[in-house]
């Protein structure tokens, strides 16, 4: 059968491509008040999906994951005179008056492309001024080093990969698509660290493949490419885990709606009530996002999304362990304790939120089958038993 690409199932290529096309085209022209129009075909084709599409849960994701970037691209942010890059075509570091000095509005259509580009698929902004300020500073590396360690990291990953694929086909909260809340407490709490190690590692892959091509080719250099997810240290509170821990693509385009509204409500940039609207507004439209993405194929099984109340639950978790540490601070115990035990604690904290919380979002996912185990081949299996394939069902205890 031809490939039409001009369909809504299962994967809209045309039309992807043209909302991607109008999300870069905003970008690369000039300062202009008409360039506001390019979010207009945005909503249309969104809705549209929404509505008449067939998309598959990741397709649906990757789609409505733009749209943050997209507002704050178009509506909210005027990038070629606000974005700008920390470093020269050099290497040199611009100073802040430099960055002002030189922008990219005046620049050629060829070079505004470029830059356009650099912008569009870097979605930390790294090497931009405004990327998160844990990941300005990065070790510089040398490209041999760089490209041996990414290659262990790649493996690495490709081995999780193949556990957290075992672990779906042996968890019953997946393989007999019970959910996590229904498989028993002891499953409750391994499947969101199976859930997280099977994304992360997924997300990892095509990151580490990129990161090596490109400074192989010397297309680019080991410092632009930081790791997708922080350590263990980074995942000892809820905050810190959503801070660093957990990817931060969407970061910037949740972090400027809520610096909006914050301006909006003239809030003082420092306030606790600023700080309060930030988090509430980053869960908040990180929450529509998943439920927009969710949407599509949970329709088709008459279920409904949890993302907007797992979301919407997060800043709770803050707000809990914040107050916490504030009472322990009070008392004395925080200096009572070993930073051993304490990062111990906050490890455990965070491991029975999320046993509490993530079955709100993945259950009606795993009940739909949209989070079934599809890779039927494992490197595991064949050292332990001696045969690639896995078998629908092979080490599910409930068939």
């Amino acid at each position: 059968m031809p490939l039409n690409i001009f369909v809504w199932t299962p994967f809209p290529y045309a039309y992807f491509a043209l909302y991607s096309a109008c999300i870069f085209a905003a970008v690369v022209v000039r300062p202009n008040p008409l360039r506001r129009l390019f979010f207009v075909p945005l909503i249309a084709l969104s809705w549209r999906l929404l509505y008449d599409g067939q998309a598959g849960y990741l397709t649906s994701q990757l789609w409505f994951g733009w749209l943050p970037a997209a507002s704050d691209y178009i509506l909210l942010t005027d990038v070629q005179r606000e974005f700008h890059r920390m470093e020269d075509s050099t290497g040199r570091r611009l100073r802040r008056s430099e960055r002002s000095s030189r922008p990219i509005e005046h620049s050629s259509l060829l070079l505004r492309i470029k830059w356009a580009l650099d912008l569009f698929l870097n979605a930390r902004g790294i090497g931009w001024a405004h990327a998160l300020r844990h990941l300005r500073t990065l070790h510089r590396a040398p490209r041999a080093t760089f490209l041996a360690l990414q290659i262990a990291r790649l493996c690495t990953a490709l081995l999780l990969s193949d556990l957290a694929n075992l672990h779906a086909r042996w968890n019953p909260a997946f393989c007999a698509r019970l959910g996590m809340a229904s498989a028993g407490l002891a499953w409750r709490v391994v499947s969101p660290v199976g859930w997280a190690v099977s994304a992360a590692s997924a997300m990892s892959l095509p990151h580490y493949t990129a990161s090596i091509v490109a400074v192989a080719l010397g297309l680019s250099r080991p410092q632009d490419w930081p790791p997708l997810f922080g350590g263990l240290a980074d995942v000892v509170s809820v905050r810190k885990f959503w801070a660093r821990g957990w990817h931060q693509l969407l970061r910037r385009s949740l972090s400027a709606h809520g610096k909006w509204l914050s301006t909006t409500l003239r809030l003082s940039p420092r306030s606790r009530l600023s700080l309060c609207v930030h988090i509430c507004t980053a869960f908040f439209l990180s929450g529509l996002v998943h439920y927009l993405g969710e949407r599509v194929p949970l329709r088709r099984v008459g279920a409904h999304s949890g993302s907007l109340v797992f979301f919407g639950i997060q800043p709770v978790g803050i707000a809990l362990e914040t107050l916490f540490c504030f009472l322990a601070t009070k008392a004395g115990a925080g200096d009572a304790l070993p930073a051993v035990l304490c990062r111990a604690l906050g490890l455990v904290w965070v491991l029975v939120w999320f046993a509490l919380t993530l079955p709100i979002m993945q259950d009606p996912l795993i009940r739909a089958g949209e989070l079934d185990a599809r890779v039927d081949v494992s490197l595991i299996m064949r050292v332990w038993r001696g045969s690639w394939r896995l078998a629908p069902g092979q080490l599910c205890p409930s068939m």
